[in-house]
């Protein structure tokens, strides 16, 4: 193994696992999704929200978890998309992914239109258990006078 040198474009560098830990594939996704500057959700199956990244809370301009976690995903939303986003998390509950595109502004009321994937998590016994949601600001890719409008 090369040493690091001064003027190598190209080295690298050796680490030292910490004899006994193994990180599953398990932790290595949640780590990315808890990096993830989307907003990446976990809803349960009755549509509360279990889990936010920190992505997620700046994207959602949240100050701490406990203002969003155990409400009902669809009650954040505009009480006129409150259905539609409803029915989309019941047809991502019946197994069947779903991707839409809809306004909700922050919780300090900054307009956001949004990209949002929902993906249905599996047990390995076949049930949904719970659904993978992740939001991404497209405000800037959007109409802004449209966006406007909306809000």
């Amino acid at each position: 193994m090369k040493e690091k040198s001064q003027g190598d474009p190209l080295y690298v560098v050796s680490l030292h696992p910490v004899e006994g830990i193994v990180l599953s594939h398990e932790d290595i996704a949640l780590d990315l999704l808890l990096q993830s500057e989307d907003c990446v959700k976990i809803l349960g199956v009755d549509g509360t929200l279990e889990h936010v990244n920190c992505g997620g809370l700046r994207a959602l301009e949240v100050s701490h978890q406990s203002e969003i976690l155990g409400k009902i995903w669809w009650d954040i939303w505009p009480e006129r998309y409150r259905a539609f986003v409803r029915n989309e998390f019941m047809e991502a509950l019946g197994g069947t992914p779903r991707m839409f595109e809809a306004y909700c502004p922050t919780a300090l009321g900054t307009p956001r239109y949004w990209s949002v994937s929902l993906k249905p998590l599996i047990s390995r016994a076949g049930p949904v258990v719970s659904i993978l949601c992740v939001s991404r600001d497209i405000t800037e890719d959007g109409d802004t006078a449209e966006i406007a409008r909306i809000a």
